[in-house]
């Protein structure tokens, strides 16, 4: 999607551009359409800053640095009152928030800082405790994705 903004955390931005292996393939699809975004809005779930997207609770992102350091965790908020939490790598399954439990060991590798995604992963745990409607979303866990409402078609010629 050429020219679509993307937005980065200011940490995550330097990270890209720094020289980490694990970067390289953001570098080589290009950084031209990052744009780097902070967190002005106050406190949210327990977490001390945020950015609330649209000024309506919608969407909002929160700093969760650990797998990377500028990492964020999305809560969306949809018209149905379904909630979800967009939390990329901190775990790659939901067992991983639900218990919580670290990815397997060779897998944490991967974690930029492995203390702070282990922190991460016990507050959201906490967050989902206290939040049972919540609906957590690994990047990696197919098994949610499938259970995730599909996204309408886009009208033809528009």
């Amino acid at each position: 999607m050429p020219g679509t903004p993307v937005w980065v955390t200011r940490d995550e931005l330097a990270f890209v551009r720094g020289r980490d292996a694990s970067t390289a393939l953001a570098r080589q699809l290009g950084t031209a359409s990052y744009i780097a975004c902070d967190f002005p809005d106050g406190p949210y779930l327990g977490f001390a800053r945020s950015r609330d997207v649209f000024g309506d609770g919608s969407v909002v992102l929160v700093p969760a640095p650990g797998h990377t350091p500028g990492s964020i965790v999305a809560f969306v908020a949809t018209p149905d009152g379904k909630r979800y939490a967009l939390i990329g790598d901190v775990a790659w399954q939901r067992e991983g928030v639900d218990l919580p439990a670290e990815k397997p060991w060779i897998a944490r590798r991967v974690d930029a800082d492995r203390a702070a995604t282990r922190a991460m992963l016990i507050r959201l745990h906490q967050i989902g405790v206290a939040m049972p409607g919540l609906i957590i979303v690994p990047a990696h866990d197919g098994r949610v994705w499938a259970t995730l409402p599909k996204l309408a078609s886009a009208p033809a010629g528009g």
